[in-house]
């Protein structure tokens, strides 16, 4: 029959605990950034002339099209020539790396539905490049902008090789505790 004293246990356990809050802290923040620096990159390719829309679409795609294997052991390598030892800092870049061109795929289609005579009517009416960004481009996009980083959290809370590969001794998230 149904008991709860093994799912009691494990969430009282306090190795357990701190390893679901290392994961979701990591999930909730390479998201965030990733869906900042995504948005970013996903406006500054559309707004692009088309041969570097088309080198840096190029370049987003890598991190997709290669194999996580192959993405992790190239930050792990770059990383260690940098000098720059494994920290939490490493960790929020790989997972960083893993989901930002998501982000940038999620945000671009919007882009492209978008009305750009409302931007450049904004732009003639007065406003500056940014409000007109902030006030006309950022509302039209908010679907794909939610879509990356929800995406961007699934990302980060499901892998493990880029963790793996990045992560500081001693940091434990669900896939690492799991795979262990």
């Amino acid at each position: 029959s149904f008991s709860p004293v093994h799912y009691q246990a494990l969430f009282t356990d306090a190795k357990v605990l701190n390893m679901i809050g290392n994961t979701l802290l990591l999930a909730f923040l390479s998201a965030a950034l990733s869906t900042l620096l995504g948005t970013i990159g996903a406006i500054g390719i559309y707004y692009s002339k088309k041969r570097t829309k088309t080198v840096l679409g190029a370049v987003n795609r890598i991190p997709i099209i290669n194999a996580e294997i192959v993405t992790a052991l190239a930050l792990s390598i770059t990383f260690v020539v940098c000098v720059i030892p494994k920290s939490y800092f490493t960790l929020l870049v790989g997972h960083m790396v893993i989901s930002t061109p998501f982000v940038v795929l999620s945000v671009m289609p919007k882009l492209k539905q978008m009305d750009n005579s409302l931007y450049e009517a904004a732009l003639d009416l007065g406003a500056s490049p940014a409000k007109a960004l902030f006030k006309v481009v950022l509302p039209q996009i908010i679907p794909g902008v939610i879509s990356g980083f929800m995406l961007a959290i699934t990302l980060s809370l499901d892998d493990y090789i880029v963790t793996f590969y990045t992560r500081p001794n001693g940091f434990e998230t669900i896939s690492t505790y799991v795979y262990n």
